[in-house]
């Protein structure tokens, strides 16, 4: 039951681009180096009210190396892409039961280019507030495995529609900032099953320096559809229940980062499972990056700090 676009989606994406409210100016490249570390030892159940089920035999690890970039078009609208290489392990008894079809969980760690994701971003508003819709696609690039706690991939195109709206909260709290990215995944259905998904994250922060910021992150999905897991070996959904499962989560973390230069600056993250149904609970997700480019949040800030005290 493992979801490798559930660790992009809650762990690099404090990090990413891809939703950013604040937009970059016409010919300003953005450009992201990201490195995640994902542990999994527990399931969630098959409702949010279910505790987690955690099994001392079973370690599963993911670890993807990701590439983003974001380059504005004009001072309006803006283009977004997202690479990553994601390397699974699992370590444990045999998996789904020791049925076929699940031969990526051998204790040995497997690579695999995952998804090219790429968006369409326009600045509709800079104040009061910062509104930014986007549209994005998703589609596979890699020969992935799709069947396993060690699946690195899900093998679906996906059709996203969303919004971002962020506001420096200066005013009452000084060189303080709130987002939040919404978005809506058409997701490509496997044997007619559908499986839709609502995405929210939020992001609260604030600069203690111009150059050093704190973050507190919120994640959260529901699925329109899907399955409930786990199933048996028997049922005829089995041997593509982790492309299609009712996944739903609750992530929270906080991170920081700290501009080297006006363009350059380092973050790292950590989130970890709070709440969820039908998929693993993340443990522990560590993220490190380096980001050179436009700074959106920190320009945000200040600009509001300074056109107040003026």
């Amino acid at each position: 039951m493992s979801r490798r676009f559930l660790i992009l989606a809650a762990a690099l994406l404090p990090a990413t681009s891809f939703g950013q409210a604040w937009l970059p100016d016409k010919g300003v490249f953005n450009a992201t180096l990201i490195y995640n570390d994902v542990s999994n030892l527990a399931h969630w159940g098959s409702t949010w009210d279910a505790p987690p089920q955690p099994d001392g035999s079973i370690d599963v690890k993911a670890r993807t190396l990701a590439f983003l970039g974001t380059y504005g078009i004009t001072d309006r609208w803006t283009v977004s892409a997202a690479l990553p290489y994601v390397n699974t392990r699992y370590k444990g008894p045999p998996s789904h039961g020791g049925g076929p079809g699940f031969t990526v969980d051998n204790g040995e760690w497997h690579g695999c280019m995952t998804d090219l994701r790429v968006g369409l971003h326009f600045q509709a508003l800079e104040r009061p507030f910062a509104l930014a819709p986007f549209v994005g696609y998703v589609t596979p690039i890699g020969d992935c495995y799709t069947r396993g706690h060690a699946a690195n991939g899900r093998d679906l195109e996906e059709t996203l529609i969303g919004l971002s709206v962020g506001k420096s909260l200066d005013p009452w709290i000084p060189r303080t900032y709130a987002q939040a990215r919404y978005s809506y995944a058409f997701v490509e259905q496997v044997h007619g099953i559908a499986h839709d998904r609502d995405n929210l994250n939020v992001e609260l922060g604030t600069f203690f320096t111009p150059r050093w910021n704190v973050s507190l992150y919120g994640a959260w999905q529901w699925t329109h559809g899907g399955i409930t897991l786990p199933i048996p070996p028997s049922s005829p959904h089995f041997l593509y229940h982790d492309q299609v499962g009712e996944d739903e989560f609750f992530n929270a973390g906080f991170g920081t980062g700290f501009a080297v230069t006006e363009e350059m600056t380092l973050f790292a993250i950590y989130m970890e499972g709070i709440e969820g149904k039908n998929g693993h609970k993340i443990d522990q997700a560590l993220t490190f990056g380096i980001s050179y480019g436009f700074r959106p949040r920190a320009s945000a800030v200040f600009a509001e700090e300074s056109s107040t005290s003026k």
